[in-house]
């Protein structure tokens, strides 16, 4: 690394530091901080437990918040290096623009890595765990009681339909009030009703406390079971996917929300929103490279500026970027644009513009 690169390195650190602390303050205290105020308050939360719940929910917040931290860092250091005329310096000893670019790039690539990682590894299973002591202090179930059903189908041909009524437990690997419609060559054939059914491995569940009803004849036969009189069925679905029903989608992985997306279609239902948060996963870490671009060449505009007037800036670009963002997710959400490009749109504007930016600072 080059004795320049290091002194541009060291003007952004310092305004980057500040604002993934100021910004991931700032989003702390707009929500997240009124839900722990009220755990300790209503639920009498030990303070070890609420310390926990916010380290828990600061990696989904700094994903945020690194691309605001990094349009910070290059319009507040760029912004110093002008208003004391050390560009005019660089600039008349023939180094150009695009070189003088080069550190701030290279520190977004870094930053959008750390992102993807945050995004992918980490604030997944920290969401997760953040959401299951949220349960615990207010003595809610693991998975909500809301119903939902499932289809399991092979080659477009429906094997069962089972409708859970009362929700899950998934640390017990228990469904309640289960019904389950059994398919024969695409016809209704059985129906099968089970106050509870427990997960047994290999996709088979035991039912407990129910009824079988024969649904192919004319003679409807109707064979309760009884606890002890247990009964056995495959489904296709294991807890773990079950759990996917319940969890939200910042509680999934890429690759998870891809396979419930996939479950999802199968069964015919709405996925518009679950795929644009899905390319979200992609898109918004890039934001650290889009803010960027376009932070750098309005940090090196000829000023004297304040670093309050940076910050200005720095929030009014992010407000634009961001109810942009929005925007284009309702419109892949209601089905108006595709959910990729709801996702990348804002992305590829911001990055258009910080392009052209950058060549015009550069003439």
């Amino acid at each position: 690394m080059k004795i320049l690169d290091r002194y541009i390195l060291r003007e952004l650190l310092g305004p980057f530091a500040f604002g993934v602390a100021a910004f991931t303050s700032i989003m702390f205290a707009g929500k997240e901080l009124f839900r722990i105020t009220e755990l300790l308050a209503e639920y009498h939360a030990p303070l070890i437990t609420a310390a926990q719940l916010v380290l828990l929910h600061l990696p989904s917040l700094v994903v945020l918040t690194l691309p605001m931290a990094m349009l910070l860092a290059a319009l507040l250091g760029f912004g110093r290096l002008s208003g004391d005329s050390e560009t005019v310096a660089l600039f008349a000893g023939g180094i150009s623009l695009y070189r003088v670019a080069v550190p701030v790039i290279m520190m977004a690539i870094v930053v959008t890595a750390v992102s993807f990682v945050l995004n992918e590894v980490v604030a997944p299973t920290t969401n997760s765990r953040h959401e299951a002591i949220m349960r615990d202090l207010t003595n809610e179930p693991l998975s909500s009681d809301k119903p939902f059903f499932v289809i399991v189908s092979e080659n477009s041909v429906t094997d069962l339909i089972f409708y859970v009524q009362r929700g899950f437990d998934a640390s017990k690997g228990t469904l309640r009030d289960v019904a389950i419609v059994q398919y024969w060559k695409n016809r209704p054939a059985v129906f099968i009703y089970a106050k509870e059914a427990v997960w047994k491995g290999k996709n088979e569940w035991i039912l407990k406390n129910g009824y079988t009803q024969n649904l192919g004849s004319k003679a409807t036969v109707v064979v309760p079971f009884t606890e002890s009189q247990t009964r056995e069925v495959r489904i296709n679905r294991t807890p773990e996917q079950l759990a996917m029903y319940q969890k939200k989608p910042d509680e999934l992985t890429f690759g998870e929300l891809r396979e419930y997306i996939h479950i999802l279609q199968k069964q015919g239902a709405e996925v518009n929103e679950f795929r644009v948060r899905l390319y979200q996963k992609i898109a918004v870490p890039l934001a650290s490279l889009v803010f960027a671009l376009v932070g750098t060449p309005l940090g090196l505009r000829p000023h004297r500026s304040s670093s309050a007037m940076g910050l200005g800036l720095a929030i009014v670009i992010i407000f634009a970027y961001y109810v942009l963002m929005h925007y284009t997710f309702i419109l892949g959400r209601n089905g108006t644009i595709s959910p990729a490009t709801a996702s990348f749109l804002p992305t590829l504007v911001g990055i258009a513009t910080g392009v052209a930016l950058i060549f015009r600072a550069a003439k």
